[in-house]
């Protein structure tokens, strides 16, 4: 009885070692693709706004 219960101590261990080792792929995978999706975004152009003066002037009469 005693050697089930040893083998499956060893079992459990070994699903939780595989289950960090995909969690830790998986984690990388994210981090890489969220640095790929960073990398890809339109760098901000110098150009002015469509409507520069918008919003510079406003009435206030009530």
């Amino acid at each position: 009885m005693e050697l089930n219960a040893i083998m499956s101590a060893q079992l459990a261990s070994l699903q939780q070692t595989v289950q960090m080792s995909i969690l830790d792929k998986a984690m990388n995978t994210g981090a890489a693709t969220a640095l790929q999706m960073i990398e890809a975004m339109p760098q901000p152009q110098a150009t002015p706004a469509p409507h520069p003066y918008k919003g510079q002037m406003i009435d206030v009469q009530v």
